[in-house]
């Protein structure tokens, strides 16, 4: 039933992708959080995102991605003139692929950047893309191998993936490597920007808007007021095989039958209550 949903969700992330608003740019004048879309989904797969950052005083603009590039140099200078009109020190969230564009932006855009976070983005390639006309993005491709590491220029960068991935395989694909990725418990590539779980989650991440209080008792959220939410994460309980295990211990104890000798407690401190208040009675005497 998960993965049917999810699948509903994918076709609508490509029906949307073919919306004629999704090929106009992007005028990022004033906005201070960009998203950039991942392979073949559209804007409007990505407002419930964006109306939960603009609900936290963020202003959030979804970037315009080409539907069929000639190559990936023109698919990212589009991306590129999008981003020189926003603001300086920018936030980046980029969604699985769209990790990968930005990685290859110019110096020029790339300097506009301040914080790249990335959304299961397969920074070691993927599968899917193999024999296709994306297989530069390919699992453990030429191009993957060489820029990958790009990511590390920008001031701050910030890998999320979800613990188990039904979009990329292997699942090894989307981990940055030494232990940087922060782990989503939600499973599913998609559900990072759909699932209300995820999104609380990325809205802790970026920051909570902290204003002092007014003279109404009530607080203003601002993003200038932000304050980056420090996570300690024990990656060793994400491996495969810890992760598998747990999971099937979990499972097989939610299948043991409930002891009854819980239920017999209470009859037991009824019956002593009476002893109890003869034992005192006698003290007293």
């Amino acid at each position: 039933m998960f993965r049917f949903l999810e699948s509903l969700e994918r076709l609508w992330a490509r029906i949307s992708f073919y919306f004629p608003g999704h090929v106009q740019p992007e005028n990022c004048v004033g906005r201070n959080i960009l998203i950039v879309p991942g392979h073949l989904a559209g804007k409007a797969f990505y407002y419930r995102l964006k109306s939960n950052l603009d609900n936290l005083g963020f202003h959030v603009s979804v970037l315009s991605t080409i539907r069929n590039p000639k190559s990936i140099e023109e698919a990212v200078l589009h991306l590129s003139k999008q981003i020189l009109t926003a603001p300086n020190d920018v936030t980046v969230i980029a969604h699985n692929s769209g990790g990968l564009l930005c990685l290859v932006l110019p110096d020029e855009a790339r300097r506009k950047i301040k914080r790249l976070i990335t959304l299961g983005t397969p920074f070691h390639g993927a599968e899917n893309f193999n024999n296709t006309r994306y297989s530069y993005w390919g699992y453990e491709s030429d191009w993957v191998k060489q820029n990958y590491k790009n990511a590390l220029f920008f001031p701050l960068f910030q890998p999320l993936s979800a613990i188990e991935d039904f979009s990329f395989t292997p699942q090894e694909g989307t981990e940055f490597g030494q232990g940087r990725d922060l782990w989503f418990d939600i499973p599913g590539n998609y559900n990072l920007v759909r699932r209300h779980e995820n999104l609380r989650t990325l809205r802790e991440f970026l920051g909570t808007p902290k204003d002092p209080q007014t003279e109404f008792g009530t607080a203003k959220a601002g993003p200038a007021l932000a304050v980056p939410k420090k996570i300690e994460v024990d990656f060793s309980k994400y491996e495969p095989s810890n992760y598998n295990k747990a999971k099937k211990k979990a499972e097989s104890s939610s299948k043991k039958p409930v002891k009854k000798k819980q239920a017999a407690q209470p009859s037991r401190k009824k019956a002593a209550s009476p002893t109890r208040k003869a034992a005192t009675k006698k003290k007293r005497k």
